[in-house]
């Protein structure tokens, strides 16, 4: 320790604003050479704990486990004994495939209080037994009320109607995460002022329903390996949307303000196919489009429908298209869309592509080959 370090005589504040800027690593380290960083450390509200952060790389994987464990324990049990409200927890459990859920419901208990405001937690995906997130800590009006950004990965999660309400949340995130419909709605109902939901591999969900309360929501992703049969959206100001999967029945019902969309799929689904037949009914004021086809079984259909507001046009065809697809039946997006300004086209396995003419009347005009 170095008690005539200049970091002594700063300010306490300035100090603790200083040690919080830092990463967990190094905040840790800075407390070892200075009494002031000791006593921040010992309030430090922002904990990223990970392989990397705790120094345990250089540890087998195998051996990695118990030396995790301990020193997370210590970390959230010194800051929950003191009495430090912890602000962020980024908690990345990849050495611990076998964990006792005891810890973690400990160590979610200690941290997720009033005043609490990130969680991100993330399981192996090869655990040998699904973690069940305590949804019990959620419950607490004070946590609940205060969170503003949850993200959790390869557990199970079971939201029930004594869930608190988060009127502060605004980032929801799940990832390969045992979620019913249900219990999606219940998580929602207690959201309104979420406005980032994404979704990913939680093939539980068969309907997914966006309620009208969703007042505030403007960002929806949705990528799953078992695809929902339908899709039903109700946000009156969603404004971007990416689907990536086999493509369901999808119903828009507040469409006005949904600008930005992409559709993809690694499956043969007819993406192209698909956007040029329903895109118009379902999002007419799109302005910036990517799809993304792997399979195409018909070719894009010529049609009266328009799409007056788009802009921005990428399309990507992967080397699972088939050659037989007649490229040239994507001029029906040309001709559905008068204000298209930029036009990209990937297509590596359409060598006849290099012979069309830039001579299109839009701005930019673009192939890949």
């Amino acid at each position: 320790m170095n008690p005539q370090s200049p970091f002594e005589k700063l300010p306490e504040d300035i100090l603790h604003r200083i040690h919080s800027l830092l990463p967990v690593q190094d905040a840790a380290c800075a407390a070892c050479v200075s009494h002031a960083f000791l006593h921040s450390w010992r309030c430090y509200t922002k904990l990223t704990l990970n392989d990397s952060t705790l120094r345990l790389t250089h540890i087998k994987f195998e051996e990695r486990k118990i030396y995790f464990i301990d020193r997370v324990d210590k970390i959230l049990k010194n800051h929950h004994d003191k009495g430090v409200k912890v602000e962020t927890l980024n908690l990345i459990l990849t050495p611990c495939t076998n964990i006792k859920a005891s810890y973690l419901d400990r160590w979610l208990r200690r941290t997720v209080k009033s005043g609490f405001k990130d969680l991100y937690l993330e399981m192996p995906l090869s655990m040998k037994k699904i973690y069940n997130f305590p949804c019990s800590v959620l419950s607490d009006e004070g946590a609940a009320s205060s969170i503003q950004f949850l993200k959790i990965g390869s557990c199970a999660f079971r939201p029930t109607s004594t869930l608190g309400s988060m009127g502060r949340l605004k980032i929801l995130s799940l990832s390969f995460v045992h979620i019913t419909e249900e219990g999606l709605q219940h998580l929602l109902s207690k959201s309104s002022t979420l406005e980032e939901l994404r979704i990913f591999a939680c093939n539980g969900i068969i309907c997914l329903k966006i309620p009208c309360t969703m007042h505030h929501l403007k960002i929806l992703d949705v990528q799953s390996f078992n695809m929902p049969r339908v899709v039903e959206i109700d946000a009156p100001n969603l404004c971007y949307f990416k689907y990536d999967s086999a493509l369901p029945e999808i119903y828009v019902r507040n469409r006005s303000q949904l600008k930005h969309v992409q559709l993809s799929s690694a499956r043969p689904s007819g993406v192209l196919f698909y956007a040029r037949t329903s895109l118009p009914s379902i999002a007419r004021n799109v302005e910036s489009l990517i799809l993304v086809g792997c399979g195409e079984n018909a070719n894009t259909p010529l049609l009266q429908s328009k799409l007056p507001h788009l802009k921005n046009l990428e399309i990507r065809l992967g080397a699972g298209c088939p050659t037989s697809y007649d490229v040239f039946s994507l001029v029906s997006f040309l001709d559905a869309s008068p204000a298209l300004e930029s036009f990209t086209l990937h297509a590596s396995h359409y060598p006849y592509l290099s012979y069309v003419s830039n001579d299109i009347n839009i701005l930019h005009f673009k192939i890949d080959i």
